[in-house]
């Protein structure tokens, strides 16, 4: 038992030098940020134009549209975030009472529904931009006709609509 315990050691006493000496691989490059959140709605609203078939004033309009509404909708989406985050907390706390909980959950629902209510009036403001094809193209682009509300439309965005 000594010599297998001592074999092992002296192999041990033997590797140690030659691992420490092995070069170690560098690390991979870390990734490259994406440059916020415009980055990926820029690509969304570019490919729905595309889709759409947007005249140049139509793109335009849209753009105005949304730079209009981005800073409520930034605020409002704060507001309801750190809305339901504290009554996640209190609900976390074993000494918040439950009217403190119903006063936070109706917190935090009236500042999610603001900000619902800000992304709704903004849609309607784009809406109206569109020609009555283009509403029809987007709505099924975005998964809003009768009969296909369950899946919200998930994976529709790149195929075509058969309604043409």
């Amino acid at each position: 038992m000594r010599i297998i315990h001592s074999i092992t050691l002296l192999g041990l006493a033997l590797a140690l030098p030659a691992l420490a000496q092995t070069p170690t691989a560098p690390p991979p490059p870390a990734p490259q940020p994406m440059q916020g959140p415009e980055h990926h709605r820029g690509d969304m609203m570019e490919r729905m134009a595309q889709k759409l078939k947007l005249t140049d004033a139509q793109k335009a309009s849209c753009k105005d549209i949304v730079a209009k509404h981005r800073p409520a909708l930034e605020t409002k989406g704060k507001a309801a975030k750190e809305a339901r985050r504290a009554f996640m907390e209190a609900v976390q706390n074993p000494e918040s009472t439950p009217d403190t909980l119903k006063t936070l959950n109706r917190a935090a629902a009236d500042a999610r529904i603001e900000a619902m209510l800000e992304g709704r009036a903004m849609r309607q403001e784009l809406r109206a931009v569109l020609t009555p094809e283009q509403r029809e193209k987007a709505a099924y682009l975005m998964g809003r006709r009768a009969g296909r509300r369950g899946d919200m439309g998930m994976g529709m965005m790149g195929r075509e609509p058969k309604c043409e």
